[in-house]
This record gives C-alpha cells, sequence and structure tokens, in this order.
C-alpha cells in the first residue's frame, strides 16, 4: 500500500513537472498562436464591403480585448502594392508592440506583397531582439507572431495586421521548478501518511479475519468476523459468519446422528449378542421365536447401514433413475401391505384413499422408497390413536394432470421454524411421543434427493397440536 502510493505520488510530480517546465514554453507558444489565429478569424470573416470604418473599430476592439491580441489596419494607396497609406486603427493591448513601433513603409510592403502572393493571408515570427540590433538566440528576448490578411472595406482594400507578442518564459519557470521541489516534499509526505492510514485501516479487519479464521478451522465455531467499515470486507465477514454459524449447525447435526446412530446400532446389536449367547449356553433356548428375534434385529441392523449408504449416494449425486410407466396405485397398495402385521400387533389404522388407478413414469423403486419412508415416518410420529392417512388425488393445473399424494398423522406436529429443517439429513425432531422400534430417522432425507432427482414438487404442512402432512406430486402418464 506505501509503496503504491509512493508510485503514484511520484507519477503525479513527473506529470507536473512535465507540464509544468519541459512543455510549458511549447503549450504556451501553441496557446498564443491559436489565440492570434482565432481572433484573426474572427474580425476576418467580420468584414465585409458594406463594413465602415467604425464598425471595425468597434470590432477590432472586442477583438483585441477578448485575445489579448494587438491588431492594426492600413489602407492600400497604390494599386501595385509598392505604397502604403496611414494606419486607419490602432488597438494595442501591450505597452510594446512590434507592429505599433515599426518605421517605414519598407515591413508593410512586404507583408502586402506575401498576403498578396499567398492568396490574402500570410503569418510569420519576428524575434524582439532583432529591433534592437540583439543576438536572436538570446534566451532572454521574446518573439512576435504576424498574422496579416487583405479585406475589403468602403470599396477600398485594407490589410488587417494581427499581433501577439510571445515572452519569454525563463524566470516563470525557474519560479515554478523551485515551487514543484516543495510541492514534491509534502505530496511524498501526504502519500506516505495516507498510505500508511488506509493500509491500517484495510488490513486491521483482514488481520482480524484470519485471526477468527484460524479459530474456526480447529474447530471452534465460537467466532465473530468484523469487517469494519470497508464495504468488501464487511461483506465478506458478513459471509464468514453466516459459514460458522453453519458449521456449528452441521457439527451439532453431526453428533446428534452420530448419538442416534450409536443408539440405534447398539439396540439391535445387543439383543443379538443377548440372544446368541443364551441359545449357545441355555439348553432348549434354540427356539423359533428366538432365532426370529435375532433375523428382525439383523434387518433392523442393515435397514440402518442401507439408509446411511443411500444418503451417501444421493450427496455424491451418484444415482441414476430408471424410469419405466407403472401403477402409482398399485405400489401405493402394495406397500400397505407390508404393515398388515404392524396394524394386527399394535393397533395401528393405516387407511388409502385412492378412488381410481393412476399411472405414472418415474422410477418405481425409488418412489416405493418414498413411500415406505414417508409411512414409516407417519407411524413412528402419529398420536395416540395409531391412525395414518395415505390420499391419493388426481388434479389438472395449467393444462398439466398431476396426481397428489398426502401421508397424514394426527401426533403433535412441527413447530414453523422446524418445518425447514426436517428435510436435512442430520435433522431430527427431539420428540419424547417418537417410537423407536422402526425408521431411522435418515428417511426424510432420503425422500428428499429421491423426489430432488425426479424434479417432483413436494413439501410439508403442518401445526403444532394438529399432526403432519407431507405430500409430493408427480405428473400423470397417459
Amino acid at each position: 500500500m506505501i509503496l503504491s502510493f509512493a508510485m503514484f505520488g511520484i507519477a503525479v510530480l513527473l506529470i507536473l513537472w512535465l507540464f509544468q517546465t519541459v512543455l510549458l514554453d511549447d503549450i504556451y507558444m501553441h496557446l498564443k498562436q491559436r489565440s492570434l489565429t482565432k481572433c484573426a478569424r474572427e474580425v476576418t470573416e467580420s468584414v465585409d464591403g458594406s463594413l465602415n470604418r467604425v464598425q471595425l473599430d468597434q470590432i477590432s476592439s472586442e477583438a483585441a480585448k477578448k485575445y489579448g491580441i494587438c491588431i492594426s489596419a492600413y489602407s492600400i494607396t497604390s494599386s501595385n502594392g509598392r505604397k502604403m497609406g496611414e494606419a486607419i486603427l490602432d488597438k494595442h493591448i501591450n505597452s510594446f508592440c512590434f507592429i505599433h513601433n515599426m518605421k517605414g513603409e519598407s515591413l508593410l510592403n512586404k507583408l502586402y506583397l506575401a498576403a498578396v502572393q499567398n492568396g490574402g493571408t500570410y503569418k510569420e515570427s519576428f524575434s524582439i531582439s532583432s529591433l534592437f540590433g540583439k543576438n536572436q538566440g538570446d534566451s532572454n528576448t521574446g518573439e512576435n507572431v504576424i498574422y496579416c490578411n487583405l479585406v475589403p472595406l468602403e470599396d477600398k482594400e485594407v490589410l488587417l495586421v494581427f499581433n501577439a507578442e510571445l515572452m519569454p518564459l525563463t524566470s516563470t519557470v525557474d519560479t515554478i521548478r523551485a515551487q514543484l521541489v516543495i510541492i514534491s516534499v509534502i505530496i511524498l509526505a501526504v502519500a506516505v501518511v495516507m498510505a500508511i492510514i488506509f493500509s491500517v485501516r484495510i488490513s486491521r479487519p483482514i488481520r482480524e479475519m484470519s485471526e477468527e479464521a484460524t479459530k474456526l478451522a480447529v474447530g471452534n465455531y465460537n467466532v465473530n468476523f468484523d469487517g469494519g467499515n470497508c464495504k468488501e470486507t464487511a461483506n465478506l465477514s458478513a459471509t464468514l459468519n453466516r459459514a460458522a454459524y453453519e458449521l456449528s449447525k452441521l457439527d451439532r447435526m453431526q453428533k446428534d446422528l452420530i448419538a442416534n446412530v450409536s443408539h440405534d446400532l447398539r439396540t439391535p446389536l445387543t439383543m443379538i449378542a443377548g440372544y446368541t449367547e443364551a441359545m449357545r449356553d441355555l439348553p432348549g433356548e434354540a427356539t423359533p421365536e428366538n432365532m426370529q428375534i435375532v433375523i428382525d434385529e439383523t434387518a433392523r441392523l442393515t435397514s440402518l447401514v442401507n439408509d446411511m449408504l443411500e444418503v451417501s449416494k444421493y450427496q455424491n449425486t451418484s444415482q441414476v433413475l430408471k424410469i419405466t410407466k407403472f401403477n402409482l396405485t398399485e405400489v401405493l397398495r402394495t406397500t400397505l401391505e407390508r404393515y398388515s402385521k404392524l396394524k394386527e400387533r399394535d393397533g395401528y389404522k393405516i387407511i388409502c384413499e385412492a378412488d381410481c388407478d393412476v399411472y405414472v413414469e418415474a422410477d418405481e423403486n425409488r418412489i416405493l422408497q418414498v413411500l415406505y419412508n414417508l409411512i414409516n415416518n407417519a407411524v413412528n410420529y402419529t398420536g395416540e390413536d395409531k391412525t395414518v392417512i395415505i390420499r391419493q388425488t388426481v388434479s389438472v393445473s395449467e393444462g398439466k394432470k398431476q396426481v397428489l399424494i398426502e401421508v397424514i398423522d394426527s401426533g403433535r406436529g412441527i413447530s414453523e421454524d422446524e418445518l425447514p429443517l426436517v428435510w436435512e439429513r442430520y435433522y431430527k425432531v427431539h420428540d419424547f411421543h417418537k417410537r423407536a422400534d422402526m425408521g431411522t430417522g435418515l428417511g426424510l432425507s432420503i425422500v428428499k434427493n429421491i423426489l430432488l432427482l425426479h424434479r417432483s414438487e413436494f413439501g410439508v404442512n403442518s401445526k403444532v397440536g394438529h399432526g403432519s402432512c407431507f405430500w409430493f406430486k408427480l405428473d400423470v402418464a397417459e
């Protein structure tokens, strides 16, 4: 930052030195000559044959004051141009004017003849020192630029002579150089001070954010990024604070998942170990009932592991759908048959409401998995009446026929702030009414990923104390 400001200050000083000293004479000469040409053009263009001397005097006075140019006009008394008449106009801005102090008619005749030969216009430079017999190379002497125009005036020909005095700028350049030395020191000092102030102001929040990021990297999520008053660093700090919050939330969810999975794994493993040891050590314990318990617990372990693998596959986008046309209503009936034992044993009421068979084009196995996970979730969280309703309805929206599947439970419901989180892969509703005999806690995350692959609309409607309704839509096939 300091180097950048120093380079900027040096660049500014170089430009000042270039324009204020090296090029000052050239710029001054160019501007003065341009003013002379513009003044001559303005006066000449305003003169025509009907113009009188009074009008010419007024026009010349205004132009001389406007451009700082000396103007003279001479009448032509000889048709061959060898003899000049009297001066009919004298407008001299400077105390010393080259054309004002011309002696004799030789120079006027020369200017007139040169103007005639060049189509009525002539321009020439004269050194001031030549008037006094000095060396023309003297740097302290100036220069005069003469511009001549032949114009008609009151049926006569008049020679307009315009003079711009170009004074030497040696003393002026010396003064400016002395000033630039002082200005250079001031600018460099200011540049260094500003560089230090800005570098501290910009680097302080970056340095502090870097320290907080180091804490975040080692797993300390209780950090606060402050970007200061700079817009860019403020936006960066807001993004990092959001990232820290999301990482802390993800860390909590991962810890909850590990705790839940550990608990779910421990229960069937403990039962399998207990029953197999009993069947090994105690005579008569190797009964079909005990073997069935071992088989059921093994199935629970398999289901848990499969669900975790499913979540990993969807997260890595490695799943590919196998689209076929199938009877969705029939798949729904097949799914409900799996719960016949649960209905007989525990008294659940799983009601299916479908008024017609509907065909869809989708991955049949994945849609079956969606239905199974949604029903499992409803069974786990339904109320004391143990009622779950699966409702199928067909509707037409914007010329498109769709089937809506709703899975409704009568449980405690989900609070509004928790609704967006129920689909997260590490999220579980902490509800002491949840039944622990079914499900792994990963089902809704699997449902979400399958429906996203199908580009299907889905969601959940819930209100605390009034149960929940999970739903999704599919396009009806012809």
